[in-house]
């Protein structure tokens, strides 16, 4: 048995006999897989089939909700582009306006600045003017008391030399 020889085409037709049998086997484990998943998604399936069911009969409605969000949604987005376009040269007016009394507004300011030292500055020379003022009456008052006693010295001195 041993003596029998081995051609080229019985060794490819060995060969695809072993190739086969190898692709069947792969086949059943892939099969044996697809099984297994099956059966969990079947348990999966019988276990959730009371939510399944009331989501196929509740999914007519949450569809209609859908197409009423959307024509609604759709609705608002084309008046709120109208409303744009409409209010759009009355926003740009304001902005111009915006502009010209922020520009008078800070004119305004400089101005009130200027006017505000320029009236510190008048209030610190009447100041310094009533400040000497008040000094100078003083002194004099005080010199004008003084004269009055010296007045008063010179009368009494008169009126004891007459006197006498």
């Amino acid at each position: 048995m041993l003596d029998q020889a081995f051609t080229i085409g019985g060794l490819l037709s060995f060969l695809l006999y072993v190739a086969g049998i190898a692709a069947l086997i792969a086949l059943f484990l892939v099969l044996i897989n697809v099984f297994k998943v099956l059966k969990n998604v079947n348990e999966i399936v019988e276990r959730n089939q009371g939510e399944i069911d009331h989501t196929i009969k509740t999914l007519p409605s949450i569809m209609d909700n859908a197409k009423d969000i959307s024509t609604n949604v759709n609705s608002i987005s084309n008046d709120a582009t109208k409303l744009i376009n409409d209010v759009k040269p009355e926003i740009e007016k304001v902005v111009t306006t915006v502009g010209s009394v922020s520009d008078t507004v800070n004119g305004i300011t400089r101005k009130v600045d200027d006017t505000s030292l320029k009236v510190s500055n008048t209030v610190m020379n009447v100041s310094d003017v009533i400040s000497d003022t008040a000094k100078t009456i003083s002194l004099s008052s005080n010199n004008a008391i003084d004269y009055f006693y010296i007045l008063k010295e010179v009368a009494k001195t008169l009126k004891e030399v007459f006197l006498k």
